[in-house]
């Protein structure tokens, strides 16, 4: 049966389900794999051709809690299209930006057919990451989605002028199906648990993956027999499944994960740092599986994706990437949609069909390379892998080491650690009795039972970007001292912590009605309201990356919060405080059941902070603004050898703050100028002088100003950035890979502006940026937010509405600085709220020679008396702070270096 469709503007989402799109520009593609023909279940004892090798393994049926049953694969109707239909589908969604003579964003096409053969690549990546409209409805992804797919299969059969066929381009004839058996009896920890003997190996695949630069087109050509998901047969050849403790959150996906270590390697414990040793090429495997309801109202699940991370060392060269499942579940591709600037993986949204009867459907995403590093930079081994840790793997009873009471954990999941040491996969260890324990982790015991479940959230959901190692610490130091992994700061939770703005309460005793306060749009305790509420100004949604909500986090966090001694009971009996403690839990339990449900569809908002190649820049009218009024002074104050000598000057600003394993020079000797902060009412050193932290001016007006949302690392990655995204779909610029970076030939793309500038006119169109050419408008909410200085010795404006008219361009904030300068008051914490940095008086010293580099600070502009002088003082000393980020751009970041805060005496 061919069905064709006549509206597909409004049609087209519910009729589509998977793309994957087989965008392997750039790279050769590998030949299709050798696959087996099968229309449906397969029967489990075909011979196969991964079955040579080490003698059967004996396979008992899974006893887990966590049954996975598999559908039975759907046959999918044949859709064709019209040209017309998709012109029409065009416009309707992106016409209103970027039709001619719209150019939203700098892009514009014309939907004849000319127009659309050229611009229907980029506006198919475009609507299959789902970026596009920005900020969409769950709805509006369908419509994205299915507009993608339908470019791309235009595109494929040569765009024609008539009618096509709308294809899954990555779909392939064939395929492995899975056993019936094998389905039918799948669980978190395979369909069944192989016997305790040792395993197999597969030592041609281990060569395979140990020579391998990136991962293979087809899943099914990794290891041997990972398609089958049979686990007698992956047994055979060295694969197994594992379960963690403590889940994480994925939309409410059921996963399956297996490991394979390289024949003759094993895993070993290391008793003493209480971490796991992976061996090189150790492969892990996580497949996601969601629920759908067949024609009959039967659930079983269907295969989504599968990620597979390759280990090496460093971490950093680690292979990972994204395999996803065609509709008929048979083949599973890499995933390789591509980011703005050409790279692999971006985001991407998928539709599936989740009732084959009514043909509902539901958005599933797919996150991005850069959110995957973003997780997995902060693994507790330093190895790339998250979930296979002592305490993940160390499987506990319903109600023990903060796993739910209610959950029934069976046999099987209580003696994997065991059956793994059994295997020869573990070593190191005798039994799991040696592992570590949550209850018993660190110096510092949980509270209560409500402290240890949060913290047993915590490990899978935050806890890899909350750590000295997290993505959220390394682009905001501000906040290191909010660990929660294992033995961090949530046993004995501080509750008088306040966020490092200073101006909210993580969790606030202060409510007069603590039911009404959980249901308010913005509650008094932050940590309730980053898992209980969308991002907003202030804050991103908790956990990040993860779509959908997780009622479970807010109910956790507010059973906790109620749970805890609140200061108004004070004075109360023993019998009256647990009185009171028994119904604050019941007001917290009924405030998220009221207020917390799961979202019928998923809501996603891609991320993509890479530039355009070739590179153009951010705000194109660039040559017309930069030398003419009102910013005519960017090409008159003249950029010197001596503002690259001061960018990189070591200036210093405070003391390091010292650290366990931090050593310092002990026998170092004062420096050339020996400065009042430095020194105690008694004259000596307040510390000893070879712990004295010296800044550079280039690092200094990065560190304090730009990296609040360009982030440390120059990649516009960051919380704030996140946010930014979320909240109006502002783009935060790459500045190491996009202004600062090369094109192919190996040009600077600093030339393009240094040809009409002159010398550094990079350094120019920057300033500009930063002081008038950025267009996007920051609230004070958000410059309260995340504008932080804590950290680096810079001072701002005291007054909000100055922090309201800087907006997005930041260089308002050194001008800030600069004022402060001029009147003597920068760092001496005089000034009123939200400013006031104490412990910036050190910096002074510093950015008064940013301030006055050519710029000379008269006694007239210190008191003010003329107001045009003023002025014009601070407008070049603004300039001048852009000047020394550039240099440190420019000379450090673009090539990796990071120069450490005060905080990080580590990595001097």
């Amino acid at each position: 049966m061919v069905m064709t469709r006549n509206r597909l503007v409004t049609s087209l989402a519910l009729s589509v389900s998977m793309l994957v799109l087989a965008t392997t520009a750039g790279c050769p593609s590998p030949e299709k794999p050798n696959v087996v023909p099968d229309a449906g279940w397969t029967d489990p004892n075909t011979p196969d051709a991964g079955d040579a090798g080490p003698g059967p393994v004996t396979c008992n049926p899974a006893r887990s809690n966590e049954r996975i049953p598999l559908r039975r694969a759907a046959t999918r109707e044949v859709v064709t299209e019209t040209f017309d239909n998709l012109k029409a589908s065009v416009d309707a969604q992106c016409g209103s930006c970027h039709k001619v003579p719209e150019a939203r964003g700098g892009f514009q096409y014309t939907s004849d057919l000319a127009g659309l053969r050229a611009t229907a690549p980029a506006l198919a990546r475009m609507a299959s990451q789902g970026a596009m409209p920005p900020l969409p409805t769950p709805e509006q992804l369908k419509q994205a989605v299915a507009l993608g797919q339908a470019l791309t299969s235009w595109l494929a059969q040569g765009a024609p002028e008539g009618t096509f066929e709308v294809r899954e381009e990555g779909s392939t004839d064939g395929g492995v199906t899975v056993g019936r058996d094998v389905g039918e009896a799948m669980t978190d920890l395979g369909n069944c648990i192989p016997e305790s003997k040792p395993l197999g190996s597969d030592p041609e695949k281990d060569a395979f993956f140990a020579s391998l630069t990136a991962l293979p087109r087809y899943l099914s050509e990794t290891d041997t027999d990972i398609v089958t998901f049979d686990a007698q047969k992956l047994a055979e050849h060295g694969t197994i499944a594992f379960a963690p403790t403590y889940p994480l959150f994925s939309d409410h996906a059921k996963k399956l994960r297996q490991v394979h270590v390289p024949a003759g390697k094993s895993i070993r414990y290391d008793s003493t740092t209480k971490r796991f040793e992976i061996p090189p090429n150790t492969r892990f495997y996580k497949t996601f599986f969601k629920p759908v309801k067949d024609a009959q109202g039967q659930v079983g699940y269907r295969k989504i994706e599968t990620r597979l991370i390759v280990v090496r060392q460093p971490w950093q060269d680690s292979l990972f990437g994204t395999y996803i499942w065609n509709e008929d579940e048979t083949v599973a591709e890499l995933h390789d949609l591509r980011y703005r600037d050409g790279s692999s993986f971006s985001d991407r949204v998928l539709v599936y069909r989740s009732d084959e009867a009514t043909g509902a459907t539901r958005n599933y995403a797919v996150p991005g390379r850069h959110r995957c590093i973003d997780c997995h930079t902060g693994s507790e081994g330093q190895n790339f892998v998250l979930g296979f840790t002592p305490l993940q793997l160390n499987r506990r009873s319903g109600g023990e080491g903060g796993v739910d009471a209610e959950t029934d954990v069976l046999e099987d999941e209580l003696s994997q650690v065991d059956r793994m040491i059994s295997y020869g996969v573990l070593t190191g260890i005798r039994s799991s009795a040696d592992l570590p324990k949550l209850e018993t982790y660190g110096s510092k015991r949980a509270r209560n039972t409500q402290e240890l479940e949060l913290q047993g959230y915590f490990i899978p959901n935050c806890a890899q970007c909350h750590n000295p190692n997290g993505f959220a610490v390394i682009s905001n130091p501000a906040i290191v001292s909010l660990d929660f992994s294992a033995g961090g700061i949530l046993f004995q939770f501080p509750t008088s912590l306040k966020e490092s703005n200073g101006l909210r309460s993580y969790v606030n005793f202060g409510v007069t009605d603590f039911a009404a306060d959980l249901k308010s749009p913005i509650p008094a305790s932050t940590l309730y309201q980053r898992v209980a509420r969308d991002t907003d100004e202030r804050i991103i949604h908790m956990p990040a990356n993860v779509p959908g909500q997780d009622c479970r986090a807010p109910l956790l966090v507010a059973r906790w919060i109620a749970s805890l001694d609140w200061p108004k009971d004070a004075g109360l009996s023993a019998a009256q405080k647990e009185a009171n403690r028994q119904e604050r839990l019941r007001q917290a339990e009924l405030a998220v059941k009221e207020t917390c449900q799961d979202p019928p569809d998923v809501r996603w908002v891609s991320e993509d902070f890479t530039d355009k190649v070739p590179y153009e820049p951010r705000n194109t009218h660039w040559e017309s603004n930069i030398g003419v009024p009102p910013f005519d002074y960017l090409t008159r104050y003249p950029i010197t050898a001596e503002h690259e000598a001061l960018a990189r000057q070591r200036i210093p600003t405070n003391f390091w703050t010292p650290k366990p394993g931090c050593r310092f020079e002990t026998n170092a000797p004062p420096p050339e100028s020996v400065e009042p902060w430095m020194l105690d009412r008694l004259g000596s050193p307040k510390q000893p002088w070879g712990e004295l932290y010296y800044s550079t001016p280039g690092a200094a007006v990065f560190q304090g100003i730009c990296a609040n949302c360009h982030g440390r690392a120059g990649d516009g990655q960051s919380g704030a950035a996140k946010t930014l995204v979320a909240l109006n779909g502002a783009r935060v610029a790459n500045l190491a890979k996009g202004l600062f970076g090369t094109s192919s030939t190996g040009e600077s793309h600093l030339a393009m502006f240094e040809r009409v500038l002159g010398q550094h006119g990079g350094a120019r169109y920057m300033t500009w940026m930063a002081a008038g050419g950025t267009t996007v408008t920051f609230t004070p909410e958000f410059m309260q937010a995340w504008i932080k200085y804590g950290e680096v010795d810079i001072d701002f404006s005291p007054r909000e509405t100055d922090w309201g008219k800087w907006g997005a361009n930041m260089l308002g904030a050194a001008r800030g600085a600069c004022d402060l300068v001029r009147v003597g008051k920068f760092g001496t914490g005089s000034s009123e709220p939200p400013s006031g940095n104490p412990s910036a008086i050190g910096g002074a010293t510093l950015w008064k020679k940013i301030c006055t580099l050519d710029n000379p600070l008269t006694p007239a502009i210190e008191e003010g008396t003329d107001s045009a002088a003023v002025s014009e003082w601070l407008q070049h000393a603004q300039f001048n702070a852009g000047v020394m980020a550039y240099f440190y751009l420019r000379d450090e970041l673009s090539k990796g270096r990071i120069y450490p805060l005060r905080s990080e005496c580590e990595k001097r």
